[in-house]
């Protein structure tokens, strides 16, 4: 018999806005709250995070993927995607894609003065990651 996978927001493990890219500069990441829906449900093959940006806040410093793709889709708020071809307003029921390999440098932005939500989508391709910040004056990092 195969166990049932179900998770709630309320029990999601949540990755503090000081992990990841806010080792680096933590300022731009305060009000962001990330929690893991695939992780603890035991999916390998791609993750799946619930986050939520308080006004000002990032999602992450601007990057691409060798080998994972992304996807995001926006639940509430008025959100700012900016990429290589500069910011583009999402709204709910909005989505973008970014494809492994594809040099378009990217995150989000809360720049309205309420939340924003929105699902972010990715392959898990460790050992065989490296991710580029065009913005940063570090190298790639390999994952």
């Amino acid at each position: 018999m195969f166990e049932s996978r179900i998770g709630s927001l309320a029990t999601a493990p949540h990755t503090p806005s000081a992990s990841y890219e806010g080792q680096i500069k933590p300022e731009r990441f305060t009000g962001m709250v990330e929690l893991r829906l695939a992780k603890p449900l035991s999916l390998t093959q791609f993750g799946v995070n619930h986050v939520r940006l308080e006004p000002g806040a990032w999602s992450s410093l601007r990057h691409w993927h060798i080998a994972e793709d992304e996807f995001i889709y926006v639940l509430e708020g008025t959100l700012t995607l900016i990429d290589n071809n500069g910011p583009h307003e999402l709204t709910p029921g909005m989505f973008a894609a970014f494809p492994a390999g594809e040099r378009n440098g990217h995150h989000i932005q809360n720049r309205s003065d309420q939340p924003g939500i929105f699902l972010a989508v990715g392959s898990r391709r460790a050992g065989e990651e490296t991710i580029h910040y065009p913005d940063e004056d570090f190298g790639p990092i390999q994952k």
